[in-house]
């Protein structure tokens, strides 16, 4: 369990640093040196594509020195982000912190630590247990974002996030116990490289890989339209009292779909994430905020069961010595989608704000398609266990 914990609060931490001081950013950018609309909005995607560069060389290096090193490095570097953005005072160095706190990426090799760790039976267990650490990391960035914005500025708010993160990385340095190298010798023989491309056009990760790249997609893309559909008529300090109540929804009924997946109920569980998130799509199209929030209790409760069901299934269909690499593999694809969620989004948008909703629609619809061609006729994906 104190591996789990430790694992889960620094995705946790993660999560809280970039949540809570998302809504409050493009406010903040303008005061910077140099600053312009287009840079501000480098500024919120260069995370998620410094998050899709290195996802798959941090992996594949964990699969060689192993995972706690690895996860030390990213949080290393994730802190000095952090930390460079407290001091920033120019948009151009912002950037660099946002791009270095992306490129702390960890997310494939702790994914991949949880599939070494835990037996496949009880992966989805796990998984759910991050998720819901997740989840209330979430819950609380909503819930304080706005509280601490009236106490502190936002490179306080920074700051403050490179403080926890240190505690977490000195909880993982001194009370999780190292690994061992999954691959003894830095070298590759061709065998291994044809088993590992062979991995890669496996038709169900292929399948996952989609999945995962509409569920980021769809992450941003709503973080988009929502605030803005809300702001008029809760402002910028009220968003947390949509936000926290569908982020803890959602957990409950994520612990559910935990549990219906396990006893082989995957793509099941998956399609009607997808369509959930789908169905809430249509309350977009409505000007009254009921409707918008119901939309986000909807969406929240399909991306958190498929956060956490979706690397689950990954991890099941990877062998230890290549689980690094094939988790870095499906992150990096989440991430291009984190980063292809945000622009287009925002582009549509300033044509015509019901563009955006349709393809959020439009995406969503693809992930159900994408996941109820998931086969699900060996352990992989099908294990019954008593959660």
């Amino acid at each position: 369990m104190n591996f789990l914990l430790g694992i889960g609060s620094v995705l946790a931490l993660r999560q809280l640093g970039l949540i809570m001081v998302m809504p409050f950013i493009v406010i903040y950018g303008r005061g910077l040196e140099y600053s312009t609309p287009a840079l501000i909005g480098l500024s919120l995607g260069i995370y998620g594509l410094s998050q899709a560069v290195f996802q798959i060389p941090f992996g594949n290096l964990s699969d060689k020195l192993g995972r706690k090193p690895m996860i030390l490095i990213g949080m290393f570097i994730f802190i000095l982000g952090l930390f460079m953005s407290y001091i920033a005072t120019n948009v151009y160095v912002f950037i660099l912190s946002r791009f270095l706190q992306g490129s702390g990426a960890i997310m494939a090799v702790a994914y991949a630590w949880v599939g070494d760790r835990i037996a496949g039976e009880q992966r989805n267990k796990a998984m759910s247990i991050i998720g819901m650490l997740m989840g209330m990391s979430a819950t609380i960035a909503f819930i304080i974002g706005p509280i601490l914005y009236r106490w502190m500025d936002v490179p306080e708010m920074f700051l403050l996030c490179a403080g926890l993160t240190v505690i977490a990385w000195l909880f993982i340095a001194i009370f999780i116990e190292a690994d061992k190298k999954t691959v003894q010798s830095s070298k590759i023989s061709t065998g291994k490289n044809l088993k590992y491309y062979a991995k890669l056009i496996d038709q169900n990760l292929i399948k996952l890989f989609v999945a995962g790249f509409a569920n980021n997609y769809l992450l941003v893309s709503v973080f988009y339209i929502v605030p803005i559909l809300l702001e008029q008529s809760l402002g910028v300090d009220g968003l947390w009292k949509v936000f926290a109540p569908a982020t803890i929804i959602s957990i409950f009924i994520m612990r559910i779909a935990a549990r219906y997946a396990d006893a082989g109920y995957f793509r099941n569980v998956a399609m009607l994430a997808f369509a959930a998130i789908a169905l809430g799509g249509l309350g977009y199209y409505s000007a009254s905020s009921y409707m918008v929030g119901s939309g986000l209790v909807l969406f929240m409760i399909g991306y958190m069961c498929l956060v956490t069901l979706l690397p689950a299934s990954v991890t099941k269909l990877s062998d230890k010595g290549d689980r690094g690499t094939v988790t870095g593999v499906f992150n990096t694809v989440q991430f291009i989608g984190s980063f292809i969620g945000g622009t287009l989004t925002g582009f549509l948008w300033g044509i015509k704000p019901i563009y955006s909703v349709t393809l959020l629609i439009v995406v969503a619809t693809l992930g159900v398609i994408a996941v109820s061609k998931v086969v699900e006729s060996n352990s992989a994906t099908k294990s019954v266990t008593a959660v």
